[in-house]
Order: structure tokens, then sequence, then C-alpha cells
């Protein structure tokens, strides 16, 4: 069923890559299949030396702007995306990453279209390296003042924004190698004050692959990085924040075999 909405708004979607000749192409159809048309849709590719470039222009007529060039990582990429969107809306879909369904992003129109807000988050699904078994169920709650706080963070890419946010309060920081997304969510939300509620629908499907979602280093790093964005941003972290957090991560596991 199609929703009936006014297509006004014209939706970015920014997708980052390197070396991804196995799993872009998926992540490219689940943009392209999309009912809701008004996309734009932008691949940085950090100068990868497989075939992405040659999926990349198999696609070409679907894909509004690329490059191929050189990064000095992730959120870099993810920052030449944000300079080169042209959308009222602004989202990302990693490589080997997958919108949910072919609805998604028309659902996350509608919602734009009918409430006054700056931004919204909505659930993911987390599957095993296969893709066979949903491993994690990340399913947030209505937005509330004390969320971060008490350890909770939307999956990075079920957070769409209006792209005004990032000209006023800035981009992704380069300081952080793998929590860049926790310290602007952090800034977004706790220190500015975007008005930002839930989308109850779950937006993204993904891997155990990522990078900040593999092995007991990463998350020790990225737990750290969090701490340092609150000191950064002269905001003191409660005693309580990083095992809540933790603590969420094995909740998400129990739904997922519930």
């Amino acid at each position: 069923m199609k929703l009936s909405i006014q297509k006004n708004l014209k939706i970015s979607i920014i997708t980052i890559c390197f070396n991804s000749q196995a799993t872009l192409e998926p992540t490219i159809q689940s943009v392209i299949n999309q009912t809701y048309k008004n996309i734009e849709y932008i691949i940085i590719d950090g100068a990868s030396n497989d075939k992405t470039v040659e999926i990349i222009e198999k696609y070409d007529d679907h894909i509004s702007k690329w490059i191929s060039e050189p990064d000095k990582g992730i959120y870099d990429a993810i920052n030449k995306g944000l300079k080169l969107a042209s959308g009222d809306i602004v989202g990302l879909i990693h490589s080997g990453d997958c919108l949910y369904e072919d609805l998604t992003i028309e659902k996350i129109a509608d919602h734009f279209e009918s409430n006054d807000i700056d931004a919204i988050y909505g659930h993911s699904k987390i599957y095993s390296d296969d893709g066979e078994n949903v491993v994690r169920i990340n399913k947030s709650p209505h937005f509330r003042d004390n969320l971060l706080k008490i350890g909770w963070f939307p999956s990075h890419q079920s957070f769409y924004a209006k792209r005004e946010l990032f000209e006023q309060y800035g981009l992704y920081s380069l300081h952080y190698k793998i929590a860049a997304d926790y310290e602007l969510f952090l800034r977004f939300v706790h220190i500015h004050k975007i008005n930002i509620n839930l989308l109850d629908e779950f937006i993204v499907k993904f891997s155990l692959g990522g990078i900040s979602s593999s092995g007991i280093k990463s998350i020790i790093s990225h737990n750290k990085e969090c701490v340092a964005a609150w000191r950064d941003n002269n905001l003191k972290i409660p005693f309580y924040t990083i095992p809540l957090k933790l603590s969420r991560k094995i909740k998400q596991f129990i739904l997922a075999k519930m």
C-alpha cells in the first residue's frame, strides 16, 4: 500500500564505500527501488582498487552524484557527501547495508511532511555476517531528554535530518575514528536541542561487520570515544551512561531471540 502524501521533500541519501564490490550492489538496489522518487542519491567511494567503480557506473543513470577519490576515513567520506547534498533531508546507507523495505523513504518523507520536526530516527535489524539470521533488534523508544544519559543511541543509519542542521551545527568531527556519529548526535540533540522524534518503523538492516559493532577492542575504543564526546562538548557524562549503553546491546540480542 502506498502512502498518500505530498511529495515535495527532496531527500538526499549518501552511501560511502571502499573496495565494496561484494556488498555495494544490494545497497544501491535498496535505494533505487524505493517507491519515493524525489531522491538525490550520492555515492562517495574512497578510490577503490577493485570493481566497486564498475558497479557504480552500472547504475549511473540512477545515481545523482558520485566521486571516487582518497579520503581520510568514513567520516571524511560522509562529510564529502553532505557537502554535495542538496536535499531538504539527508540520510545515510553504507555499502553492504540496505533500507528496510521499498516504502522506507516514503514513510520517512510522510513523517517529515506531517510533523514540525528537524530529524527522525527509527529501528534497525542486525543480521549475522551471512545475512541469514537476525542477531540483534535495535528498537528505539519515543524521544525524551534523558535518553542519551541512560545509554540510548539509535542506529546511525536510522537517523534522517534536515540538511540545514549540518550547515548550522557542523559536520562529523574527524577527531573521532569510530564514534563521530555519537558525538554529532550528542551535539545536535543534547546541546542544540533539535526537534527530533521517533518514526516507529524499521529503517535499516545491516550485518554485524560494521566498524563500530565488531570485536571487543572496537567496543572498548568506541565507548572511550563516547566518553570523550561528552568531555569535548563540555558536558559531564553520568557514571551510569556507558554501563547502561552496554546493557542495551545485551537487550537487543535477547529481543532478537524472542
